[in-house]
């Protein structure tokens, strides 16, 4: 389908009532189809709901309990796919067999006492009224386009501005704003494709919450892959993060001479020497480099130094390739230069 055939407008809106019509249904229509005796003697807040207009027919309560479940089902996938054809579909499809179904029932409440008789009428209204709503919230004009926005300096992609987009670009946004202060480049450039937002996004989450290796370690390998892959938006936020892990102004300075400046600790050398190592193309990482680095971690961190760095490396070249570039957040700190990965 179309990316036009997306409910823009109200569709959380739309996608609760889709769910709260059809999962109570495909619930009943198991009953039905799986203990049909017992759904025909007991449906009901106080039983006899079925039993109370005619005689048994286990044929027709599974057939019932089956047509339940499909159209609860057809209204659940409708509420999870978004989009506006198949949400028409359902619902029509939902009124089809609700109309007159509700009509005969509410034609036939003789046999029930007064209580069961209103909560058999208000159930049945609110399958038609809950339906009805769902058509008038997809027939409210979705905003008119503006045009597409226009990227931020140096960006070859516009990122998805505020207001766009689903519940998984809404949280990555407030994520975003809440540990940056603003919704950064690269979360909005994601925003376009949401199935890759939410993978890449449960990554980085990953890779964030992973506290085997020292902090300070991991950035100062992030920062000489960001260097060697020439990602400014990298060097800045990573310049941010590595003074707020201790990386001293000196170490930013003397970042490009590393091995030649007594202001990095012997590990700390080693750490960068790997994420240069990782960095270059093709990755060549000696055997002597590796067994220097298993003298001081275990496997466990061996891991998460390692993707720490391979996930530098795709923000780099992701970020490079789009244009997306610098956004202040070093902004009066020394920060490193880039560098040629062949250099490394």
């Amino acid at each position: 389908m179309s990316t036009n055939d997306r409910i823009v407008r109200n569709r959380g809106w739309i996608a609760a009532l889709l769910v709260a019509l059809g999962a109570p249904q495909a619930l009943i229509g198991l009953w039905a189809l799986l203990a049909p005796t017992n759904f025909y003697r007991d449906f009901g807040p106080g039983g006899g709901w079925v039993s109370a207009l005619g005689a048994y027919d286990e044929h027709l309560v599974r057939d019932v309990g089956s047509l339940f479940v499909g159209l609860g089902v057809l209204m659940i996938v409708a509420a999870v796919r978004g989009r506006r054809t198949l949400t028409l579909t359902a619902v029509a499809v939902w009124l089809i067999f609700a109309v007159p179904h509700a009509i005969y029932h509410f034609l036939n409440l003789g046999p029930y006492s007064t209580a069961d008789a209103v909560a058999n009428a208000a159930t049945l209204a609110w399958t038609l009224v809950g339906a009805l709503i769902v058509l008038a919230l997809l027939r409210t004009p979705a905003p008119a386009p503006a045009g597409p926005p226009a990227p931020a300096d140096g960006a070859r992609i516009a990122g998805v501005p505020d207001g766009r987009g689903g519940a998984l670009t809404r949280y990555a946004f407030w994520y975003s704003r809440r540990h940056y202060g603003t919704v950064v480049g690269p979360t909005r450039v994601f925003a376009h494709h949401p199935l890759l937002l939410g993978g890449y996004g449960t990554l980085e989450l990953a890779v964030e919450r992973a506290d085997r290796v020292d902090p300070k370690l991991k950035i100062l390998a992030e920062l000489k892959a960001a260097t060697l892959t020439g990602c400014d938006f990298c060097i800045d936020i990573g310049a941010k993060l590595g003074r707020d892990h201790g990386v001293s102004d000196r170490q930013m300075r003397e970042f490009l001479f590393y091995r030649e400046s007594d202001a990095f600790s012997p590990l700390e050398r080693l750490v960068i020497d790997y994420a240069a190592a990782m960095t270059r193309t093709p990755v060549e990482v000696p055997d002597e480099l590796f067994a220097q680095l298993r003298e001081h971690f275990d496997d466990a961190q061996l891991v998460e130094l390692t993707a720490v760095i391979a996930t530098e490396n795709f923000r780099g070249r992701f970020n490079w390739a789009l244009g997306l570039g610098s956004e202040g957040f070093a902004e009066g700190l020394p920060t490193p230069p880039r560098e040629t990965a062949g250099a490394a």
